[in-house]
């Protein structure tokens, strides 16, 4: 394994644009860098790392140098290649092999590392990028794509393979196109702003939340059930004891024999978690074994190297999928996260101040951007101004 920094990892580290885009996404950044990371594959892994250093800077409120940079690469690699004993701390990359071994028991949930070479499909080959736009658009295996302008649109496979959406059947080309003894891979992807459904033909129904996408099988094989997400989706997965369906992301895998969970690993977030709603887990690292229970809560920290386990409110993780967000002492950072990516809008602050402030209750995500601002502002000390699809939130406080 290589402990010195790569020259095109250093190219990212010291590219003006690139940081911009790493510590102040806008829109026109974040499609750039996507179609740049489409059109040059075998540089994600480097990407993947230096944002993941910049960023560990960015919450220091530090500029790194080369010195900084080199210090942290040979304290994360030293990490990788000596892992600690302690199931609270599991050291890796955000795009790196986790080494969490996690063993779900009856109708559970099997989280495992890869960090073997995966035998099953290479998922990160077939993803095609979504070009400029704002509309759900469902690709086939073929590349061909079908866009649909409602803003949550619901797509369900019948048991014969047809594809519906909004109980209307796609045209015959499309849904029979992809019928064949080859397994064929279908996409669906959700832009910032835009929801969906999704159901499968053995009756498992996924909400995906903006800012998301899943690449599933035209058909499932008689083996297992197997789909990957990257960013957030709600299952409700159809029990079959003898037909495991397993989910994965980037950091973390999921198996499931029938149950309901939320699962979100978004690439750019610090964490990726699960929430169970129902089933049972068990956790298993070396000799430590935690068993999850329904409303309990897993994260894998990118930033602090941690794992946590514990009891949550479910709904502050699901309810999403009904359009409201829940928030217990949330700050007002975390909130803007969200929102920026259910709207499409770009949120700054002017001040750290207002980043920390918390709330608690209930936002109406059914109702537009700026009525959720109006109810930030009228409950906290918060002013915002709006700019196109810019928002600036600032303290009242002076």
């Amino acid at each position: 394994m290589n402990l010195i920094p790569t020259n095109k990892f250093q190219e990212f580290i010291d590219d003006q644009s690139f940081i911009d885009w790493v510590e102040h996404p806008s829109v026109e950044s974040d499609q750039y860098w996507k179609q740049y990371i489409a059109d040059h594959p075998a540089e994600k892994e480097h990407i993947h790392q230096a944002k993941y250093i910049l960023k560990r800077f960015q919450n220091e409120k530090k500029k790194p140098n080369s010195n900084d940079v080199r210090n942290v690469w040979l304290n994360i690699q030293s990490k990788i290649l000596n892992p600690p004993r302690k199931i609270s701390y599991i050291t890796r990359w955000s795009a790196a092999a986790t080494i969490l071994l996690l063993i779900g028991i009856g109708a559970g949930i099997l989280f495992f590392a890869r960090e073997q070479k995966d035998t099953s499909a290479n998922y990160t080959a077939m993803a095609k990028m979504a070009a400029a736009g704002n509309e759900v658009k469902l690709i086939f295996s073929d590349h061909s794509e079908k866009q649909f302008t409602a803003k949550d649109p619901i797509i369900k496979y019948n048991q014969h393979g047809d594809i519906l959406v909004d109980s209307v059947t796609l045209a015959n080309e499309l849904s029979t196109h992809n019928k064949s003894d080859k397994e064929l891979f279908n996409q669906l992807v959700v832009p910032k702003g835009k929801r969906s459904s999704l159901t499968f033909a053995d009756g498992t129904r996924l909400f995906l939340n903006s800012g998301s996408q899943v690449i599933y099988p035209v058909t499932f094989n008689k083996k297992l059930r197997e789909i990957y997400i990257s960013g957030e989706a709600y299952l409700e997965v159809s029990h079959n004891a003898g037909w495991p369906f397993i989910v994965k992301t980037d950091h973390i895998e999921v198996k499931v024999l029938g149950t309901e969970f939320n699962i979100k690993s978004y690439p750019d977030d610090f964490n990726s978690s699960v929430v169970l709603v129902k089933g049972s887990v068990q956790a298993i690292f070396k000799s430590q074994k935690v068993r999850m229970k329904e409303s309990e809560l897993f994260t894998f920290d990118n930033a602090t190297e941690k794992t946590s386990i514990g009891k949550t409110n479910v709904l502050e993780y699901v309810s999403w999928k009904d359009g409201w967000m829940y928030c217990t002492n949330e700050k007002i950072a975390n909130i803007a996260t969200k929102l920026s990516r259910y709207y499409d809008v770009n949120i700054q602050f002017n001040d750290d101040m207002v980043k920390e402030m918390t709330l608690t209750g209930k936002l109406d995500l059914k109702t537009n951007c700026q009525e959720i601002l109006n109810v930030i502002s009228f409950i906290a000390p918060v002013d915002y101004k709006l700019v196109g699809r810019n928002i600036l939130l600032s303290s009242k406080i002076k």
